[in-house]
């Protein structure tokens, strides 16, 4: 698969419907991903914090990478192995 860019709608929303229609499981890439776009269109627009500058493992990262894992339809308790 190519690489979905945080900010590409039209592949974010691929990535969606890949997920949730094909019952494909996201890499940690993808989950990573996600979060960033998550990240960009919540926080990051407000902030001007960019996705890759958010701390692994701080409060922030661990909710925008749960907040993925619930869009793209992956248990959470797996969030863990992400961090």
């Amino acid at each position: 698969m190519n690489r979905i860019q945080p900010n590409s709608g039209k592949l974010f929303h691929k990535l969606l419907i890949r997920c949730l229609a094909e019952q494909h499981q996201p890499t940690e890439e993808e989950i990573d991903l996600v979060a960033g776009k998550i990240w960009q269109d919540s926080h990051g627009s407000a902030t001007g914090q960019p996705w890759p500058d958010v701390v692994r493992g701080s409060d922030a990262h661990r909710q925008m990478i749960e907040a993925a894992m619930m869009a793209l339809g992956t248990p959470v308790r797996s969030a863990v192995a992400i961090q």
